[in-house]
C-alpha cells in the first residue's frame, strides 16, 4: 500500500486515522465534535462550521459527528456559536490532515474534538457557621444577604464572573459582648461553580460588675 492510502488528522494532542483503498479521490476522515462548558457538562443545540462552511449542530447530547475531506497537509479552521451566557474562546483551533504509511492490522477510529463555550458567570454558594454567632446579620461585599439562625447557621447564593473578590462579614453591631467585634473573611470565585464554607468562633466577654457603693454609716453624736 501506498504513502497515501492511509490518513491521520492531528489537533493538538489528539489523532484520528483512516486507511483506504488506493483511490485517486481525497480520504474522508470521521470527527465528533463534542462541545462543553465544563470537562463532561455538554452543550446542545452550538453551531459548528469547517472554513467557514457549517456541519450543522450538536445534538442533545452535546454531540455532532461529520466527516473531513481533504488532501494531505490540508488545514482546516473549527468555529463555533456558543449559546448565551458562554464566551467562545478567542483562540482559533485548526485540524490538519497527514498521510502516513501502514503497518500491519491497523484500526481505524473518529477523532473526537473537544469545544469549549465558557461560562461567564460562576454560581457561588456561601455556607456560614458561626459558634456563639446566634441571629447574626450576614454582609456580602456591604450588602446584608442573610442572617444566621439559632444555631448560628446561614446560607445563600449569588453569580458573578471568575476572579470576583467576595467579602463576607458577620455583623456584630448589636452584639458588643462578642469577641471578635465585625469579623470578615476574604473568598475568590474561580472559574468553576463553588461552595464557600465560612467558620467563625466568636468567645462572649462578660459585662463588668458594676462596683456597689457602700452605704454611708450615720453616726449619731449627743
Amino acid at each position: 500500500m501506498s504513502l497515501t492510502d492511509c490518513w491521520i488528522l492531528i489537533v493538538g494532542a489528539g489523532l484520528s486515522a483512516s486507511c483506504q483503498e488506493s483511490s485517486a479521490s481525497a480520504p474522508a476522515i470521521e470527527v465528533v465534535f463534542a462541545v462543553e462548558s465544563d470537562p463532561g457538562v455538554r452543550l446542545g443545540k452550538v453551531h459548528v462550521a469547517i472554513d467557514g462552511q457549517s456541519v450543522g449542530e450538536t445534538d442533545s447530547n452535546g454531540l455532532l459527528p461529520t466527516k473531513i475531506v481533504g488532501e494531505h497537509g490540508q488545514r482546516f479552521r473549527v468555529e463555533h456559536d456558543c449559546p448565551q451566557g458562554h464566551a467562545t474562546p478567542s483562540a482559533q483551533k485548526f485540524l490538519r490532515l497527514r498521510s502516513f504509511e501502514r503497518v500491519g492490522e491497523f484500526q481505524s477510529e473518529a477523532l473526537k474534538v473537544t469545544l469549549r463555550c465558557q461560562p461567564e458567570k460562576r454560581l457561588a454558594v456561601f455556607i456560614v457557621r458561626a459558634k456563639n454567632g446566634a441571629n447574626l446579620p450576614v454582609l456580602l461585599n456591604r450588602q446584608s444577604v442573610a442572617q444566621t439562625n439559632l444555631l448560628g447557621v446561614a446560607q445563600f447564593s449569588t453569580s458573578a464572573p471568575p476572579g470576583t473578590d467576595f467579602i463576607i462579614e458577620l455583623d456584630t453591631a448589636s452584639r458588643p459582648q462578642l469577641s471578635p467585634q465585625r469579623p470578615t473573611h476574604l473568598r475568590t470565585l474561580p472559574d468553576a461553580d463553588e461552595i464557600f464554607i465560612i467558620n467563625q468562633s466568636f468567645d462572649r466577654r462578660k459585662a463588668p460588675r458594676r462596683r456597689v457603693r457602700p452605704r454611708s454609716r450615720i453616726t449619731k453624736i449627743e
